[in-house]
């Protein structure tokens, strides 16, 4: 049993809420903090978790870790509050989106500064069985060395953290260079409500391509609306020097160096949404691992990283790398500024987790 407090209500913290109800023998919410009794009683009434407003209820209900889900303004802050009550920590992503904030996070862990030092950032994109299983193709060498591929899935330090996965960039030095547009799209979705007025709006639109020092290459294209519209796609497509993949597809040569392609079969609960497995050529590259639960890809993953966040707590390994986790969001500052300076281009400089 994984025990973890949550340190906010909102719809970040809405996501664990779903992960501990649908697997209530694998995941236990001992405390909710909130930041007011209307929340609180909101939680309460809809999740039927222990709540409170007061850090004393958190700290005697003796979680293993604490997920950080408040707003990013507070995150940083909150992160640090709580590894100096000495509580291990599990921060919603980025920890901060400031580089001064990033670094002083860094030295402090690196030299024990902490009360505890133990602290892990939720970046859980390369853990969705789609993108985890699409890894380990391109892992496999099937498609030869990755050299390049064009993103158009997710946003910022989430990108920079599958473009790593893919392309292999580690924490290569990375030129940064692009343009922001505004573009008009008619509007189908908030987070919480579909939308059928056909009004038009303008949302944001990045481009920019993303040079690694390792000579890889990132073609990066988000629109602030496709994670919830349903008329904006969103795709992937990793090239390498004997083949590629797109989306579900993998084009490669044969040991002959006569091309073929096949398709990576995704089987899903079309009620639930949840993918209940992945293959590809005969072999399964992804079963659930927690059963048939319901939760789709994002839970899925979040959960994962709830269990390897409890695996690193008990004195394993990290369940995502910490300079990675930092080293997205100092990206992700790059790209911010890159494309708010049309076609100037951005390089990483010097940055202590490097």
């Amino acid at each position: 049993m994984i025990r973890f407090g949550v340190l906010g209500s909102g719809y970040r913290a809405s996501l664990y809420f779903r992960i501990a109800k649908a697997l209530p023998e694998q995941f236990e919410i001992c405390m909710v903090l909130c930041h007011s009794e209307e929340s609180a009683c909101r939680v309460k009434e809809k999740f039927d978790f222990p709540v409170t407003c007061k850090d004393e209820d958190m700290i005697n209900s003796k979680p293993d870790f604490v997920v950080s889900a408040v707003t990013k303004t507070l995150m940083c802050d909150t992160v640090e509050k709580w590894l100096n009550i000495g509580i291990p920590v599990l921060s919603e992503t980025p920890v901060s989106l400031d580089n001064g904030r990033l670094f002083q996070v860094w030295e402090n862990i690196k030299n024990n500064n902490y009360t505890c030092n133990k602290l892990q950032v939720a970046e859980q994109y390369a853990f969705y069985p789609t993108y985890d299983a699409r890894i380990q193709i391109v892992k496999s060498g099937l498609i030869g060395e990755p050299v390049s591929m064009t993103i158009s899935c997710m946003h910022d330090y989430h990108a920079v953290s599958i473009i790593r996965e893919f392309l292999d960039t580690g924490i290569n030095d990375v030129n940064v260079i692009g343009k922001a547009y505004q573009m008009k799209v008619t509007d189908t979705k908030t987070r919480y409500e579909i939308l059928t007025k056909g009004d038009v709006v303008s949302k944001e639109e990045k481009h920019l391509i993303m040079e690694y020092d390792n000579e890889k290459t990132a073609f990066y294209d988000f629109m602030s609306d496709q994670y919830r519209s349903d008329i904006r796609n969103r795709f992937i497509n990793v090239r390498g020097t004997r083949g590629e993949i797109t989306d579900n597809m993998v084009y490669f040569l044969k040991d002959n160096n006569v091309a073929a392609s096949e398709k990576m079969d995704v089987y899903k609960d079309e009620e639930t949404g949840e993918i209940l497995a992945v293959s590809f050529r005969g072999r399964k590259l992804y079963i659930p691992p927690f059963g048939i639960c319901g939760l789709g890809e994002d839970e899925t993953a979040a959960a994962r990283v709830l269990a390897g966040m409890k695996k690193y707590v008990d004195g394993g390994e990290e369940v995502y790398p910490l300079r990675y986790a930092l080293e997205d969001a100092y990206t992700a500052n790059l790209m911010t500024t890159a494309a708010g300076n049309s076609w100037q281009p951005q390089k990483s400089q010097n940055r202590p987790w490097k």
